[in-house]
């Protein structure tokens, strides 16, 4: 397909006018998931060089870069959409008081506060940034830096040969973490929350993702939260997850989560050509795989703190209901009509579910998470 930016005229003007009728339904959904109500602005999409988005309030009028749209993900012209909708949102609320504040002031930044713009696009010195920020490339603190270069090493040595030090290397990490997230909490620094938006351009998500997602929320301190993502140059919405929790834990996350994807398909593959079996058996295989590494994470919980942590059980467990609650806060300023589902299991063959356990029990990550050069998991190789 051709990339919507050197589209011939007629094939560019409808991706602009595709991508405007899109930014209508996301200014009704905004208002809906933030329980608001503002007038229905006209909407352009302009070849604007200076700035990322404007709010006319005298033509009632939010104006969007075209090239915000040709060279970042929805997610991003979604945030920088909302920073428009503040403006407009302040001056349709508060009016003169608004009028007379800075273009950033107090009633912009409350604007923000209601519906939910991240804090890189509601800043309060002035307009938005000239280059959109990555959270994976924003400066990290010593702290953060330590354990991931504590975690590094720790992976590497997951790449013995040795099954029970590789093994031992892995449930180091999930302690290093563990303990990460308990000192934070105990010195009173303010979680550093991110998110991450893994979107495969997929119309569904298969049974065996949304096991890994299970075991991303059970076991390393994130919260994967199913939706759906427009995606400007195919003009169609397809099925995302959201990671949502602190930096460091949303890295792992990530990682994890590809590294489980490749691993899964992997065994599968070799399974198959070990049993001979169809491909009307995969489901099955895949999830006994994930049932097992999720045995096997439950069998090595950290749940009380790790070796190196000097603080009683029962303390330890209340630092992390505490983090869990600050994560929830984070979700629910997100998602403020998120809803529960529940995920059914269907039928599988048992013999290829046990087989996908036994071979799951065995799986130990790998080194990757701490690569900063943003691959996210895509250039791990198959294993």
């Amino acid at each position: 397909m051709m990339v919507s930016g050197t589209a011939p005229a007629p094939e560019r003007n409808e991706f602009l006018r595709a991508w405007t009728e899109r930014l209508y339904v996301e200014h009704d959904r905004i208002l809906f998931q933030r329980r608001l109500k503002l007038s229905t602005p006209v909407i352009r999409i302009e070849p604007v060089m200076s700035l990322w988005g404007h709010w006319n309030s005298a033509a009632r009028a939010i104006t969007l870069a075209e090239r915000l749209i040709d060279n970042h993900p929805w997610d991003i012209v979604i945030d920088v959409f909302k920073h428009e909708m503040a403006h407009q949102l302040a001056h349709e609320r508060w009016g003169a008081a608004a009028a007379a504040e800075t273009a950033h002031g107090q009633s912009f930044q409350e604007a923000c506060r209601l519906l939910g713009v991240p804090a890189w696009a509601a800043s309060a010195t002035g307009a938005l940034p000239d280059e959109i920020p990555d959270w994976r490339g924003s400066q990290r603190p010593p702290e953060e830096e330590r354990l991931l270069d504590r975690v590094n090493k720790l992976l590497a040595l997951a790449d013995s040969t040795n099954e029970y030090e590789a093994a031992l290397a892995v449930d180091r990490v999930r302690e290093l973490y563990a303990k990460y997230n308990i000192d934070r909490i105990r010195s009173g620094r303010p979680p550093a929350h991110a998110r991450c938006v893994i979107g495969r351009k997929r119309r569904r998500i298969e049974s065996a993702e949304s096991a890994i997602f299970a075991i991303l929320n059970a076991h390393f301190m994130v919260r994967a939260i199913f939706s759906s993502l427009y995606d400007a140059q195919d003009r169609r919405e397809y099925k995302a997850v959201e990671l949502l929790g602190t930096r460091e834990n949303v890295l792992m996350a990530e990682y994890v989560y590809y590294f489980l994807s490749q691993k899964v398909q992997a065994l599968w593959q070799d399974y198959q050509r070990r049993s001979r079996c169809s491909g009307a058996f995969r489901r099955s295989y895949m999830l006994g795989v994930l049932e097992g590494f999720r045995r096997k994470l439950d069998a090595s919980s950290t749940a009380d703190a790790g070796a190196e942590s000097e603080i009683k059980p029962e303390m330890t467990r209340a630092l992390l209901r505490q983090a869990d609650r600050q994560l929830d806060c984070f979700v629910a300023e997100r998602f403020p009509r998120l809803s529960r589902r529940l995920w059914g299991g269907g039928a599988y063959d048992r013999g290829a579910y046990g087989h996908g356990i036994s071979d799951g029990g065995a799986i130990t990550l790998r080194r990757g998470v701490t690569d900063r050069r943003g691959n996210r998991g895509r250039l791990l190789p198959e294993a």
